[in-house]
């Protein structure tokens, strides 16, 4: 009988070892997807994405000029995928109607450049452009930079 208990306390014990090494698995697993989650909620650099936009809204103008209506088009574009992200960003944050009303309102003005450049009406898209860029260094940079 004792070869019996001590087989049987050795299967235990296997049993007991292969549930915590399940354990530890799902464990890891679900710390792997908690923090993919996580990465994903923060997609973009902040930052960087401000930066992005004003060095772009320097380069619209300068597209603008030359009446470059491709590279304005897709420079606006992707202006209004910018301002997206801000908007979204500062919805998450809260506090900051303000801010998620103007990345709208910039996100608008954007569209509004791609219709002009479409119209070849580079005047119209310049004073847009000049526009988003006094407006934007007047509401938010004042506002809440840094962050």
């Amino acid at each position: 009988m004792g070869e019996q208990q001590a087989a049987w306390k050795r299967n235990r014990l296997l049993k007991d070892q292969n549930n915590m090494r399940k354990m530890f698995k799902l464990c890891g697993i679900l710390f792997v997807l908690a923090c993919s989650a996580v990465y994903a909620e923060a997609e973009f650099d902040f930052e960087e994405l401000m930066e992005s936009i004003d060095n772009n809204s320097h380069n619209l103008q300068g597209n603008i000029v030359n009446k470059d209506t491709n590279a304005t088009i897709a420079l606006a574009k992707k202006m209004q995928s910018d301002f997206k992200l801000v908007e979204g960003f500062f919805e998450k944050r809260g506090n900051a109607a303000d801010a998620v009303t103007d990345a709208k309102r910039y996100e608008d003005m954007a569209a509004e450049i791609v219709k002009f450049a479409e119209a070849n009406n580079f005047e119209a898209a310049s004073n847009k452009a000049i526009e988003i860029s006094n407006s934007c260094d007047d509401a938010c940079h004042d506002t809440y930079k840094p962050l």
